[in-house]
């Protein structure tokens, strides 16, 4: 008997034509390495079966004579809830087994489902109705004994290629079942994400408003009363820049959890920023919603943060928010709210709690900020800025040694703003070294025109000496203008000096090495001045105005003025008296060796160099 191999390739072509490909030497022999179970109680004719399965190429044949067999060898073919059966081959007559009832358990089990079933007959045996009811079972075909060369591996070869197309069908469903079961957890995931925080699991802000878009409802509709917790971390941003922001989102993490074990479960827990949270309290009182957050913020303030072996004390400030009927205005109003009281708690101290009030200073002074930081840019922008010149008077030549140079800002409708009005704001906005920047220049174009016996001092913030672009252009500005450098004269007040000493020295001893001379501001308002005056390179001590003003009547006055005057001759360096206001004033002073003064009794601030 000739070798089939090639009609089962040319029979597996013609069945799948439907694909639009025939199958390739690699998928015939997939066919025909299937595992097949051949069923039969009469030895000849199963022993027949397989031979003609064997010269037509298949090569995993197994046989059995009853039906416990079929079932140990299907059970037997189970690896990994997979079941490697590809085919069942049974006659019709084997004991104990109805084609029918085997394919009911089948169907039972997803590892036996898509085993298809050959039955075969006898020709004797023809029964029509029987046929129908075995084909509507699952029976993929019916062949009659004696077989053929020709029929049987055809038959078995078709029968393979559904179950093939079965199993890939099957598998197509599970990826198509396991895509949906991902789409639907990833709109869980989004639609979670809509109203929640990704690090902490808590509500976010759009959850709170809508929240609060009900509470303001049933406050107003039932008299009811909420509070808004509005909870910032104090020094939150010195963990995170100093143990990275592993550390601050475990924080943040266990802050969260915390929040969640205090407050009950019907309240509405939120992360609103970095190291902001809120919570909105329904149906409580003032005082119980006081109560409350005094609780927290004592619970936060006994919170110890460890990390690598690093521990951090904890504490919050807590801003307060009562809505009831007499202020249920909007969401943005209660959130803007309980955001100022928390920003009021902070300014006032930190690890404390404070109740909204629409009479907090800090916010009006927050947005006196806000007014004016347009103004300070427009007046950047605008030129509206200019600077007024107050003399400085040496008493040992009798005449105006050097002028102090002070800002000034123009208003509508001429009004002139003085520098306590704007300089502050403009510190606080990050604006102030544009106008020390802008200082410079303006001095440096003014003392050009000047007489070259006459120096100018200039004011600037004590922050401007921190960066390097300050002295650029101090340099770039003696090239350009060939002035004397020691016709320059920095002030710097002796708080600044202090506060950021090392580095404020050296900018200031590369300043003197251009060849400016620098004035220390303010001397004797600190507490440290003479420590620090022997170590810091300056050429000139301004007396602090507040020993001078009762000079004539103040014996402690008069004491420590002489000994500052003292001192700094001792180390060689000039001094000045400010708000010097009366001559008997004056007269004290040049008692006392003070080598220059300046106040209104030697002039008034003006437009102009007289």
């Amino acid at each position: 008997m000739k070798n089939k191999s090639n009609d089962i390739l040319e029979i597996s072509n013609a069945s799948s034509k439907r694909a639009g490909e025939p199958l390739s030497n690699a998928s015939v022999s997939e066919l025909l390495d299937a595992k097949i179970i051949i069923g039969g109680t009469r030895l000849a004719e199963t022993e027949f079966t397989k031979t003609l399965l064997e010269i037509s190429g298949f090569k995993q044949l197994q046989s059995t004579s009853d039906f416990a067999g079929v079932m140990t060898l299907l059970r037997q073919g189970i690896r990994d809830d997979i079941c490697d059966i590809d085919l069942l081959i049974l006659d019709q007559d084997l004991p104990n087994l109805k084609i029918d009832q085997l394919r009911i358990i089948m169907d039972q089990f997803d590892e036996w489902r898509l085993i298809p079933i050959i039955a075969l007959c006898k020709e004797s045996q023809w029964d029509h109705a029987q046929i129908l009811t075995d084909l509507g079972h699952g029976v993929t075909s019916m062949l009659y004994h004696p077989h053929t060369a020709e029929s049987l591996p055809a038959a078995v070869t078709t029968a393979l290629a559904v179950k093939q197309e079965r199993d890939l069908t099957f598998r197509r469903q599970l990826e198509l079942e396991d895509e949906l079961a991902n789409l639907k957890v990833m709109e869980a995931r989004l639609q979670f994400s809509v109203n929640h925080d990704d690090l902490t699991g808590l509500a976010n802000r759009r959850r709170l408003e809508h929240a609060l878009e009900l509470t303001l409802s049933h406050v107003r509709n039932f008299m009811s009363t909420s509070a808004v917790f509005y909870i910032d971390l104090d020094s939150f941003k010195v963990l995170n820049d100093a143990e990275g922001h592993e550390a601050g989102d475990t924080l943040l993490v266990q802050v969260a959890n915390t929040l969640r074990r205090y407050f009950n479960v019907n309240d509405i827990l939120v992360r609103i920023g970095s190291d902001e949270f809120a919570v909105l309290v329904n149906n409580t009182s003032k005082i119980q919603a006081l109560k409350l957050a005094e609780d927290l913020r004592t619970l936060f303030d006994g919170y110890d943060f460890e990390h690598h072996a690093h521990h951090y004390h904890l504490s919050a400030s807590i801003g307060l928010k009562i809505i009831d009927s007499e202020n249920a205005t909007t969401v943005g109003e209660v959130l803007s709210h309980s955001n100022q009281a928390c920003y009021t708690a902070k300014k006032r101290g930190r690890n404390r709690v404070h109740l909204y009030s629409p009479n907090d200073r800090e916010m009006h002074t927050l947005r006196h900020s806000v007014e004016w930081a347009p103004r300070i840019r427009s007046a950047l922008k605008e030129e509206l800025f200019f600077l007024v010149y107050q003399p400085i008077y040496s008493i040992k030549s009798k005449k105006v040694s050097h002028y102090e140079c002070l800002i000034r800002m123009k208003g509508e409708g001429n009004i002139t703003f003085y520098p306590n009005e704007f300089i502050p704001v403009a510190e606080a906005m990050g604006l102030i070294h544009q106008i020390d920047f802008w200082v410079v220049s303006k001095v440096f174009e003014t003392i050009d025109t000047m007489p070259k016996d006459l120096s100018f001092a200039i004011n600037l913030s004590g922050n401007v000496f921190l960066d390097e672009n300050l002295f650029n252009l101090v340099r770039d500005k003696l090239l350009e203008t060939k002035i004397e450098p020691s016709r320059i004269v920095f002030e710097i007040t002796e708080t600044y000096a202090i506060s950021n000493f090392e580095q404020t020295r050296k900018m200031v001893s590369d300043l003197r090495g251009l060849g400016c001379r620098f004035a220390l501001d303010d001397f004797g308002a600190g507490f440290n001045s003479y420590s620090y005056l022997k170590h810091f390179p300056v050429d000139i001590l301004k007396i602090d105005g507040g020993f001078i003003t009762d000079l004539d009547n103040d014996p402690v006055d008069q004491q420590l003025v002489k000994s500052m005057i003292d001192i700094a001759h001792s180390l060689g360096k000039k001094t000045v008296a400010e708000f010097v206001e009366r001559q008997s004033t004056y007269d004290l002073l040049e008692s006392y060796g003070v080598d220059m003064v300046q106040g209104y009794l030697i002039g008034k601030p003006a437009n102009k160099v007289a």
